[in-house]
């Protein structure tokens, strides 16, 4: 009895310490981007695809700073000010859907590679402008996610960006 009495109690105690995202993910624009992304590859290895993210050059080694700091479950540890949280936004509602634009143009490029590959029986040497095509697209898609990433840096302290990308770095 007396252990459950301390295991309530420290579960009511932290209940106020648990950390919340700073936004919720908006539905609305969640339901958007799997619009905009359309039907995935056939091909597609996983089971889910991450619109607008699998269309970077970088994907899975650098952070999205901007999602991190809205709406993962602790960025409220950054302890954003008004002006802070403004300006992510701001910069959220720049960002998203310029990327999402961009993706859309590499997903279509790469399924017209694949189409090319597999049911036109193209070489690569017959699909090399379109290849280069694609490699300049996820390098400038990424160069502006890396413009992102150094506006980030610009609108939080020190202090909030080393403990941004502790959040950005949880799973």
């Amino acid at each position: 009895m007396k252990k459950l009495t301390l295991i309530l109690a420290m579960a009511l105690s932290m209940g106020t310490a648990i950390a919340a995202p700073n936004l919720k993910m908006d539905q609305l624009g969640m339901d958007k981007l799997a619009e905009m992304a359309g039907d995935k590859s056939p091909y597609y290895r996983a089971e889910k695809e991450s619109f607008p993210k699998d269309y970077f050059l970088v994907s899975q080694n650098l952070p999205f700073l901007v999602g991190a700091s809205l709406y993962k479950p602790t960025s409220d540890t950054l302890k954003l000010d008004e002006k802070q949280l403004a300006a992510i936004i701001k910069l959220r509602d720049k960002t998203v859907p310029a990327a999402a634009k961009a993706s859309k143009v590499i997903k279509a490029m790469e399924m017209d590679l694949t189409k090319g590959a597999l049911e036109d029986k193209k070489s690569a040497e017959d699909q090399s402008e379109l290849i280069d095509k694609i490699a300049k697209a996820r390098a400038a898609l990424t160069g502006a996610h890396l413009q992102c990433i150094h506006d980030i840096q610009g609108i939080l302290s020190a202090e909030q960006y080393t403990q941004l990308l502790k959040v950005a770095a949880s799973k």
